[in-house]
């Protein structure tokens, strides 16, 4: 009889591992296997079993605990009777885990025997979701963060306010259900509206889902522009003092919260309390992206404020802000992560040192932020990392304000532009962002986010010549069939 040729684990693994040595023979995957997990990593107990849809009690995979492996790092060894993952600690093992499970998409369950020793290249690997123009069930964003995890990412960024509605419940400000979750649909003549928060109860099932998978969540905040929905809610925290709505329109608007109105510092220092309760991880995102300054050059409270701070400029009342903003988040025991704009308008006051700055328009900022000694997260529209732009310039594909093919994904470099290593080192590492103007449903989202995120994963994991990566793209193709994800397949470039 013909002996059945077994494709090579180096050749369906993605991301690749560090290091991989192929091995004769395969492991037969069924759901009749056992797993055997260290007692060390107890979330693992039950959260590896259900993964890889096998039952605990024996070892035919044996997750053990080691110590000296780095963080995050962890060895996969497939003989043809048992599987072992060692790591030193939990994260690690899911990792594993994580490399395993793929393994099984990829291979049509005869695991190719392999060695591996894997850790990786980037701390912060993530993905954002624009909540506020279009929401997300909770059952789709766990969904999304299942396959993100697949693939070794481990930061959800949960956009939950902006112009077009309100996500986060606030206990003692009901107007933010009332008024600031819901928009009127203008193009329905109707009065239709759309948009609902999130319940605290959803909120803590999606985080716990994503804790489970070894991913932070990290809420944002929008201040002290994109706030339409805010404003409407609360007319008083604007300049004008309205009348403001939840808009229906995509851009940016001029009414922004008023930086001379103490009771704006106040509700902002009570939301941001209570969220850094509701979220247990260490950060929460502050925004401060794209703020017109037109409403404080008429405000007599805004002017007032810079005279008494001795501010000449309107930027630097927007910094002004972000350094309250940034104490009211360390005094709520959290870090503060803002998007480039918050280096603006700093040259007086300088910037909060413990500010991560998030670099969207380029990479500009980002390294302007690194030489000035901040923690960076590289995420430029311009170099692939906007996944609601188009995967390729067709006027038939979806999309909207630019392009972000496979390909530019597969040669994004998020060091790129950094000169020396000090600088290098404050890169944290990257993620793919989608906001959701022009999406409507999950299934568009998924189009838009698969195979792109796929592919940025490998970027930040152990990132492989582009060549090498566009290869691969059938594999990725593969998996989300098995998930049943509704993913691009058109042109690469």
């Amino acid at each position: 009889m013909a002996k059945t040729n077994t494709v090579k684990a180096s050749e369906l693994l993605f991301p690749t591992p560090r290091t991989i040595l192929d091995k004769e023979g395969f492991f037969r995957f069924h759901d009749g296997i056992t797993i055997a997990v260290d007692p060390s990593f107890t979330s693992l107990i039950e959260t590896a079993p259900a993964l890889l849809q096998i039952q605990q009690g024996g070892e035919d995979i044996l997750v053990k605990q080691q110590d000296g492996f780095p963080s995050e790092g962890y060895s996969l060894t497939i003989g043809k009777k048992q599987i072992v993952i060692k790591a030193s600690d939990e994260v690690g093992a899911f990792r594993g885990i994580s490399t395993l499970r793929n393994l099984t998409y990829t291979s049509d369950h005869r695991l190719p025997c392999c060695a591996i020793e894997d850790s990786p290249s980037f701390a912060w690997r993530g993905f954002m979701i624009d909540c506020s123009r279009h929401y997300f069930s909770p059952a789709f964003l766990k969904k999304l963060i299942d396959v993100a995890s697949l693939y070794h990412l481990n930061r959800f960024h949960w956009h939950l306010s902006d112009d077009q509605g309100w996500r986060i419940p606030l206990d003692g400000w009901p107007q933010l259900e009332k008024v600031a979750s819901k928009r009127t649909l203008l193009q329905y003549t109707d009065g239709r509206t759309y948009g609902r928060l999130y319940t605290k109860e959803e909120i803590l099932e999606v985080q716990a889902y994503a804790h489970a998978r070894h991913m932070i969540v990290v809420p944002e905040i929008e201040t002290p522009g994109h706030v339409s929905s805010l404003l409407a809610a609360y007319p008083h925290f604007g300049c004008s003092g309205g009348p403001y709505e939840v808009q229906d329109r995509w851009g940016i608007f001029d009414e922004v919260l008023c930086a001379g109105n103490n009771q704006v510092l106040e509700f902002l220092e009570d939301a941001i309390t209570q969220i850094a309760a509701l979220f247990s991880d260490p950060y929460i995102h502050i925004g401060g992206d794209e703020c017109p300054h037109t409403a404080w050059e008429s405000c007599p409270k805004c002017q007032k404020r810079m005279q008494e701070e001795g501010l000449s400029k309107e930027k630097e009342l927007q910094s002004w802000m972000t350094s309250k903003i940034c104490a009211m988040v360390n005094k709520a025991g959290k870090r503060p992560i803002g998007w480039d704009e918050v280096l603006e308008g700093t040259e007086s006051l300088g910037l909060p040192e413990d500010l991560i700055v998030m670099s969207w328009r380029g990479v500009a900022g980002g390294i302007e932020a690194s030489e000035r000694g901040h923690e960076v997260i590289m995420c430029p529209n311009t170099d692939g990392c906007y996944f609601d732009y188009q995967h390729t310039d067709d006027e038939e594909e979806m999309g909207n304000l630019g392009v972000s093919s496979i390909t530019q994904v597969a040669q994004f470099d998020p060091l790129a532009g950094l000169k020396g290593e000090t600088d290098r080192a404050r890169v944290l590492g990257s993620q793919g962002n989608l906001w959701s103007e022009k999406i409507t449903n999950g299934r568009q989202a998924e189009y838009m986010l698969f195979p792109r995120l796929m592919v940025l994963a490998e970027r930040l994991w152990n990132p492989q010549e582009p060549e090498k990566t566009l290869d691969r793209i059938p594999l990725l193709y593969k998996v989300c069939d098995a998930l049943s994800i509704h993913c691009y397949r058109g042109p690469l470039a």
